[in-house]
Parts: C-alpha cells; structure tokens; sequence
C-alpha cells in the first residue's frame, strides 16, 4: 500500500472520532465507570421519528463507606469531536453584567437528588461551577487555511441537548419504582471532549482588535474546559413534551416512593424544598425557563485535560452526597 492511501485511510479514521470515542471510554473505564457506546434516542425529523445517538454514556456508582453499599450515581452522555492540529475551538465569554447572565449556577450538573429520602449539599455543586469560564457560543478556527465555521460544535451541543431528556426521565423513573432503600441521588452531566484546543475571547476583542493581532494568543487565553450555553429552541421544547407526556400521572402511583420523597423533602427542610411532584409537573410542563434551567449548559473540555475534569467532578460529587 503506497504511503498516499496510508496517510488518508489514517486521516479519515482520526476525523471519524472513533480513535478518540475509544480514549475517552478508555479514561471513564480507567476510573470505573461502566461505559456504552451509541447512546439511541428519538428526534422528530420532517414527520418521522428517527433514532440519533451520542456517542458515549457513561454510569458512575459511588460507594462511601463500603462496596457492597451504593450511595449516589453519576450519569454522562458525551460526544466527541477530532479535529486536525491546526483547528482551534473560540469561544465568546459572557458579556452579561452579573446580575442579567443567562447561566444558572448549578445546573450544569443536574442534581435529582429530590428523588431520594437522602440530604445532600447542592451549594457545593454552585461553589465548583461558579470558578469555570462561561462562553456564550464558539466558532472552529483553521489556523492553516483560515475557514472559520461553527457547525461541528452547534451539531455536537444539540446531540447531547436531546439526548439528556431521556436520561433525566429514566433517572426519575428508576427511583420512583426502586426499593425505597436503592433510591440513591443520581447526577446528570453533558459533555463535548475534542482534543482541539479551547480558547476563550479576552474583554477587549473586537473588530479592530482582530484586525491589529497576529497571533491566536493576542486576543484570547487557552482554557482547559469551560460551559458553554445553548438556548432551548421550539423545536427542542417540542421533542421534550413528547417525552414526559403525561409523566406525573404515570409515576404517581401508589407503589411508587413519589409521595414518600416529597414527605421526606417536605419534613427536612426549614423553609422551601425542593419538591418532587413540583419538578415533575414542571418537567411535563417543559416551560421555557425549566427547559433552560436543565438543558442549556453542557461542558467543553479538551481531552488533554478531561481526566482533570472527571477527577474534579467526582470528588464534588462525593462531598455533596457523604453521609
């Protein structure tokens, strides 16, 4: 085989993503995870139905005091994205003043933690995100050729934005008919890995500024991840109504520990709690502000740094939920 075909059956297997699909299951398994790949789900399209997939789900059991006791669970869909050396993913920062920013602290990881008769310390979920770069929206830029586009970072935010329904609808229903004793507090993360390296504008870009620079580096800093927001449009408002159509008549049932989470939130909490029922009629609900509270933040990491991130996330994870 000549050394032309060679080099483009190696190129073309590197820009499918599978090589890398394969070394970021391989960092989850590495860390016990218990990983599958093609995760399917249902998007309309035209006046169909057709199953999408993203590229890997992960499951994550924390056992605190003993192996044979589980205490919590994380839940990962991620997507992955290879790109040639040369192609840097920018990102525009938050230009909001504080108090109008589009981001919910806290939400990137969704805690369903009410879904358990188990206290746990959300705050600590604000506290960690709260040091992470916000961006607003990316572009890829091709250092070599200079094509400037955005389409495999919208398309690999959206995988994961209508897959994320089903997972949160699965997590709820494991735990409303479980053993009472096996309802643990599940966690439910989003994340984009590509070994392109992330950048994120500085303050002071501009059209000017873009124009006056030579370099990458002179209008913006590298970043080794960062949450990335995505607005809930009505196409996505459409696909979450199906899927929890009727969901509280459905799992309000009297063999269920629904009414007993709720009781449970209810007689541990000194003010407001954070209601089962009520996140369940607003899951059904799929109102604009509950459909940005659970889907519009996902995280972007490039995968140099992506057992950094794993590693950071579970030991938040692991404080929240102790015992």
């Amino acid at each position: 085989m000549s050394n032309t075909n060679t080099n483009k059956w190696k190129s073309r297997l590197l820009s499918s993503s599978l090589p890398l699909e394969y070394e970021v299951a391989k960092v989850l398994t590495d860390m016990n995870f218990n990983i599958s790949f093609d995760y399917p789900y249902y998007r309309r399209e035209g006046e169909h139905e057709k199953e999408f997939s993203t590229d890997l789900k992960g499951l994550f059991l924390f056992p605190y005091e003993t192996d044979n006791e589980i205490d919590a669970s994380l839940n990962l869909v991620a997507e992955c994205k290879y790109r040639d050396e040369n192609k840097k993913w920018v990102f525009l920062p938050d230009v909001n003043q504080p108090d109008y920013s589009v981001f919910i602290i806290g939400y990137t990881i969704k805690a369903l933690s009410e879904f358990s008769t188990v206290k746990n310390r959300k705050n600590l979920i604000s506290s960690f995100e709260d040091k992470f770069d916000f961006a607003l929206k990316g572009v890829e830029i091709n250092l070599e050729n200079g094509n400037v586009f955005n389409k495999d970072i919208i398309h690999g935010i959206s995988q994961l934005k209508y897959a994320l329904p089903y997972l949160i609808k699965n997590s709820i229903k494991h735990n409303v008919f479980s053993h009472l004793n096996d309802a643990t507090p599940d966690y439910v993360i989003s994340i984009l890995v590509t070994n392109a390296e992330l950048y994120i504008l500085n303050d002071n870009f501009s059209i000017e500024r873009v124009k006056e620079v030579n370099e990458l580096d002179e209008m913006a800093k590298k970043v080794p991840y960062l949450i990335c927001y995505s607005e809930a449009g009505p196409d996505f408002m459409d696909h979450h109504k199906k899927i929890f159509e009727n969901f509280l008549y459905d799992i309000r049932d009297e063999r269920g520990n629904l009414k007993k989470f709720e009781d449970f939130q209810n007689k541990t909490s000194y003010n407001s709690y954070d209601s089962p029922i009520e996140t369940c009629k607003e899951l059904e609900r799929s109102d604009y502000h509950t459909l940005k509270r659970y889907y519009s933040q996902h995280f972007i990491c490039s995968f140099k740094h992506f057992p950094d991130l794993i590693n950071k996330i579970l030991q938040l994870l692991s404080n929240v939920t102790k015992k």
